[in-house]
């Protein structure tokens, strides 16, 4: 099928963010109005116009129906069967959390989200070919450096979010097994005509070849100055501010890591895991920069310095108080997204002898969840203060650097490099190193980590269908795993207008 633009068209005259010629404050930068839209001859008349596009992607991903929100903590974790609010006789999540997706089953049906999920992405990616279509053009208004940080984030952002949308409505990849399964649609042009669906090999490869020109393209700046600046910018110049909020070099090489395993390509998902590992960019959180406390101007309980990629979320405060009521109230109601003390104990291995001190458990020394009772524990990580000014609570992580070690420690084909990578991150987090006997228990543990570090950050749903998993724990039905369940349905509308 094909995708209804005319139906997005209000998207392609984009609202674009309003600049701030202060940045001393990220909030002052990200916090901005959009402006008036603008004739695309007056919008791309100025290297200016050029940053307002761009950060107009910035500010569409960040929406509650994509990263800031559904893609993230919402829809992808519900359905990893993270969160308890599941019972038949809640209609809330009841259907969403069996993997019905009919339109019209439920008070809260699937089918809304996903199809919030598929205009809104590809409305994004109308946003980064509505800056492609003119970068070449007006060459003439941009600096050597915005040229090729303006034209690598664009391509990045449309290869990221066609990845993103390749692994929610088309099968697994299997290795191959489904290579010329049709997909999505590739939008690669700015334009209102509609375009056939590709296979799912024609995609990577198009996605692929994006991620590639931007890394070239990104290589002119590979800083991150929120590091360097203890989360604060370092950059007096607006463009080059807080790079761990765009699809900047790192993020480039990381997704590239992150589409060649879901690949299988482990090589390649190797090189490329290594490089960011390697790199001089991000670092694990230290023991000393642990805070829980919303109030406190240093609070960072997302891990801000292991970002590879982030979105910041003006409205996140309003997510959290209703979902993982960081404002308090009564607990355990219908929307909330809600564990319980012993699934989380389970989890963490609370049990086993040294890992108790996991930075990510409930029993650790500075815990990042919040016991209402043993039936309600709601995680703090997006625990957002009413005055805060502090950036770090309000990021979204899209990509981390643990990520990059598990993808090398299951790309890696030397067993005692790959337990080096796995040990990193679990050192990283106080726990024991392990030395699994067998390639299996080590998988086993690898997936276990998977389902520790990601809570609330969507990324447990696609590990569980790159690896084709037929029995997803804590299903509600115990119910063996589908095709048709791993696969998000296409739009109605998509059905009905395309070919």
């Amino acid at each position: 099928m094909k995708p209804d633009l005319k139906k997005y068209s209000q998207y392609f005259l984009v609202c674009l963010t309003g600049m701030v010629l202060c940045c001393s404050s990220c909030k002052k930068w990200l916090d901005v109005s959009p402006k008036i839209q603008l004739k695309e001859s007056e919008q791309f008349s100025t290297q200016e116009g050029f940053v307002d596009a761009l950060f107009g992607i910035y500010q569409k991903v960040s929406d509650e129906s994509l990263y800031g929100g559904q893609l993230a903590y919402g829809l992808l974790d519900i359905l990893a069967q993270r969160y308890e609010s599941k019972t038949s006789t809640a209609e809330y999540y009841s259907q969403i959390t069996r993997y019905n997706y009919t339109p019209g089953v439920a008070t809260y049906p699937a089918s809304t989200i996903i199809d919030r999920i598929w205009a809104n992405s590809y409305a994004a990616i109308a946003q980064c070919n509505y800056i492609l279509a003119n970068v070449d053009k007006r060459r003439d208004v941009l600096s050597t450096q915005a040229y090729s940080i303006v034209k690598g984030e664009a391509l990045g952002m449309r290869a990221f979010l066609h990845f993103d949308l390749l692994r929610m409505f088309a099968p697994a990849y299997l290795d191959g097994a489904n290579a010329n399964k049709i997909a999505i649609p590739y939008m690669s042009a700015y334009q209102v005509k509609p375009q056939d669906r590709l296979t799912m090999a024609a995609v990577f490869e198009k996605c692929e070849a994006d991620l590639k020109e931007a890394e070239q393209l990104l290589s002119v700046y590979p800083n991150i100055d929120q590091i360097a600046g203890n989360q604060g910018s370092t950059s007096s110049n607006l463009f080059l501010a807080f790079r761990q909020n765009h699809l900047n070099y790192w993020a480039a090489k990381a997704t590239l890591a992150r589409l060649y395993l879901y690949k299988g390509d482990k090589v390649q998902a190797l090189k490329y895991a290594k490089e960011v590992i390697a790199g001089p960019s991000f670092r694990f959180i230290e023991r000393t920069q642990l805070n829980n406390d919303p109030e406190s101007t240093v609070s960072d309980m997302t891990f801000t310095p292991e970002h590879i990629f982030s979105v910041y979320v003006k409205n996140l405060r309003t997510a959290s108080d209703q979902l993982f009521k960081s404002n308090g109230g009564v607990t355990g109601e219908e929307q909330d997204l809600f564990t319980t003390l012993p699934k989380l104990t389970a989890l963490y291995e609370v049990t086993n002898v040294g890992y108790s001190s996991d930075l990510r458990g409930p029993d650790a020394a500075v815990p990042f969840w919040d016991r209402e009772n043993p039936a309600a524990v709601y995680s703090k990580k997006y625990h957002v203060s009413a005055n805060t000014v502090s950036v770090r609570q309000s990021r979204v992580p899209a990509i981390r650097l643990s990520e990059m070690y598990y993808i090398a420690a299951e790309a890696e084909s030397d067993s005692q490099l790959a337990l080096g990578y796995l040990n990193g991150v679990r050192v990283a987090r106080f726990l024991p190193a392990i030395n699994p006997p067998t390639p299996a228990e080590f998988q086993n543990e690898l997936f276990k980590e998977y389902r520790k570090e990601f809570f609330a950050e969507g990324q447990l749903w696609f590990y569980y269908k790159r690896k084709n998993t037929a029995q997803i724990p804590n299903s509600p039905d115990a119910a063996a795993m589908t095709q048709a369940k791993y696969v998000f349905p296409l739009p109605v509308a998509e059905i009905e207008f395309g070919k």
